[in-house]
């Protein structure tokens, strides 16, 4: 299954776009593009639906992966809420603060 950044990476490489191209296009900066096909953030919903425009591709297989009807985002299972909670208490306490803050910026990026 793929996720986001690689959706995006194969709809730009299928156009023969460039980095540069993409964030001249989508009116962002290069590192932006660049960080949304390394996993490191996601766009925006608006920007998301800039992509979904430019592309012609459905927002809903942008976003999930499929253009379904009744696409609904679900829950992590138990064993990736685990893995994560395993990971976070190993972290040091400034580090979980960090983790915590990275979370919020995700969030408020988010609210479209």
């Amino acid at each position: 299954m793929t996720n986001i950044s690689e959706r995006l990476r194969e709809l730009r490489l299928n156009t023969k776009k460039t980095l540069k191209e993409m964030s001249k296009t989508l009116d962002v900066s290069l590192n932006t593009v660049y960080r949304w096909e390394h996993s490191l953030s996601v766009p925006r919903k608006s920007v998301l639906k800039k992509i979904s425009d430019y592309y012609a591709v459905p927002l809903e297989w942008l976003i999930y992966g499929n253009a379904g009807e009744n696409n609904i985002m679900s829950a992590p299972d138990s064993s990736t809420e685990q893995k994560i909670m395993e990971m976070v208490k190993n972290l040091t306490e400034q580090s979980k603060y960090r983790v915590l803050g990275y979370i919020e910026r995700i969030c408020v990026e988010n609210e479209d």
